[in-house]
């Protein structure tokens, strides 16, 4: 399944496994990406923090997370994080020709 949709220059794309998205919310991911691209972070060192914070968040045991909060809402009692491989990759959007880029994803 084939899937586009466009993007303009200055947008950030956040891509990574479940690792990634049971351990952040998407509230602390935007924080992260704007804390970055203000000092000028190369899209590598946002993507090795992004996935730091993730690693802190799935080792943390009294923090809520996407994981534990939809273990609750399933009637389960559980808090923190949830281990498992987190991979990020961190994409900038640039002005390339006189082509608005389209991003392409499987």
């Amino acid at each position: 399944m084939d899937r586009s949709f466009p993007v303009e220059s200055g947008d950030v794309i956040v891509a990574g496994t479940d690792g990634l998205f049971d351990n952040l919310y998407n509230s602390e991911l935007t924080a992260v990406v704007v804390q970055g691209i203000r000092p000028g972070l190369r899209p590598q060192v946002m993507a090795q923090k992004i996935a730091a914070l993730a690693r802190r968040r799935a080792q943390d045991k009294n923090r809520q997370t996407p994981f534990s909060a939809a273990c609750q809402e399933a009637g389960y009692r559980y808090y923190g994080g949830k281990f498992g491989d987190i991979t990020v990759v961190v994409s900038y959007i640039t002005a390339f020709g006189s082509q608005a880029p389209l991003c392409l994803c499987e």
